[in-house]
């Protein structure tokens, strides 16, 4: 029965109150009662909204890999075209030099091995090369040749004298080859 005596308390406390503040406490009553209705509806509305929000980000974030994705493809055959041209090992330089140029009719070079350079999982081999006269239309040739192989050995520098009244170019090269050292084999 405490519960009645409390109940009959409140009711002879509100009926002690003037009409006025009867008035008072009744609107105090249905802004509360609103609060307790309309405050989880907004909370639920926000909360809705946020994860509309986050799902158009996570939409976008799909899109751009999506859009991305013949990229990330393309740059990932161009990394195996990498390794596949570092798995085969260039040969001395010098011999390949002297090689390609007798394909092309080009003869007298001068070769100088520089030191080997380590370069973390790379070592550089190198050469300078001098050829003493030689026509422009097979030194391109070579040189694309050089370029074009299927070892990692690029031309580093190109230096080039002569030509006009001349019957060629006095041509000075610096040649590179880059080797994948081989985790655990001793060097």
């Amino acid at each position: 029965m405490a519960f009645g005596d409390a109940f009959d308390n409140l009711r002879s406390w509100s009926d002690s109150l003037s009409t006025r503040e009867q008035r008072l406490l009744g609107m105090m009553g249905l802004v509360f009662g609103a609060l307790l209705i309309v405050l989880p509806m907004y909370v639920g509305i926000a909360t809705i909204s946020d994860v509309e929000n986050e799902n158009e980000e996570i939409v976008q974030v799909l899109r751009d890999i999506k859009r991305a994705e013949p990229r990330l493809r393309q740059q990932k055959a161009e990394k195996r075209a990498i390794d596949a041209l570092y798995d085969r090992k260039a040969p001395s330089l010098g011999g390949f030099l002297e090689e390609r140029a007798q394909q092309y009719g080009i003869t007298g070079l001068g070769i100088t091995d520089q030191p080997n350079l380590d370069l973390g999982d790379y070592s550089r081999r190198s050469v300078r090369v001098s050829l003493p006269v030689v026509e422009l239309r097979p030194l391109i040739e070579m040189l694309a040749d050089i370029e074009n192989s299927s070892y990692p050995v690029s031309i580093e520098q190109i230096q080039m004298t002569g030509g006009r009244m001349r019957t060629g170019y006095t041509v000075k090269l610096a040649v590179s080859a880059y080797d994948r050292k081989v985790p655990g084999l001793a060097e």
